[in-house]
């Protein structure tokens, strides 16, 4: 009896330590959580001072704009609905009274065919011999050129008896000769004869007799000289060149125009 008695003594005193581990573990787990608790506290109110100085500054900034009377005020200079309607009208108005684009691309082509006209009407050159000297067979050089609206045309180089056209076609050709007496002068193409100017009484009336009106002191040449106007139909990139015979000390231009 007395060891049973012993035994149920142990037995309650396991069960009594086991009671008090219980409790002590579960006392254990509170203080963690408790603990727990408590840096995440911290925390949150480090966050929320933050948060509100920076609603502080916001404040601040907000109270250094417009408020809501500045506001007010800019908003009563704006215009109105029935403003901005009366201005669009009036814009569509004066759109109304303009050139629509049908009109104005009509123009443009009408424009683009008058300017074509125009530089075809334009197409001229012109040059000048001052050397007072031919070359073989009474060649003209064509020292200076004065005019050439289509270089792609009419090619000159200087000194050369002779001027290429290259376009096909019908062109007006005029040239003057000045010297002392009346000169004999012929038209060439691509070196063939085709047309020759001489003075004649019949033709042309100068007040010198037979010596042609000389400028005197004004300048080196002469007053009057032989002029011709007259009309070529060339092949593509004809050569046109002049011959010239009488006094040495004589000068000279041609003309070209494309019609």
């Amino acid at each position: 009896e007395t060891f049973s008695l012993q035994e149920q003594a142990l037995q309650r005193t396991a069960e009594m330590i086991a009671t008090v581990q219980k409790e002590m573990e579960k006392e254990v787990r509170r203080i963690k959580t408790d603990l727990e608790n408590k840096a995440e506290k911290q925390q949150v109110n480090g966050q929320l001072e933050m948060c509100f100085s920076q609603l502080s500054v916001t404040e601040k900034e907000i109270r250094k704009k417009a408020d809501m009377k500045d506001v007010n005020t800019v908003v009563d200079g704006k215009a109105d609905v029935d403003e901005v309607n009366k201005a669009l009208l009036e814009v569509n108005s004066q759109l109304s009274g303009k050139a629509s684009l049908s009109d104005i691309s009509a123009t443009l082509q009408e424009q683009a065919l008058l300017n074509s006209t125009l530089i075809s009407e334009l197409c001229l050159g012109r040059w000048i011999w001052k050397s007072l000297k031919t070359k073989s067979g009474g060649a003209v050089p064509w020292n200076i050129q004065t005019a050439n609206s289509d270089p792609g045309n009419l090619l000159w180089e200087k000194d050369k008896t002779f001027v290429t056209c290259v376009t096909p076609g019908l062109y007006e050709v005029t040239l003057g000769f000045f010297s002392r007496r009346k000169p004999v002068v012929k038209l060439h193409v691509n070196g063939e004869s085709v047309l020759t100017v001489a003075a004649s009484p019949q033709s042309v009336v100068h007040h010198a007799g037979g010596r042609l009106q000389s400028s005197g002191r004004y300048t080196n040449s002469n007053i009057t000289g032989l002029t011709h106007v007259d009309f070529i139909a060339l092949p593509a990139r004809a050569r046109v060149s002049i011959s010239y015979a009488g006094d040495e000390d004589a000068e000279a231009f041609m003309g070209l125009r494309k019609l």
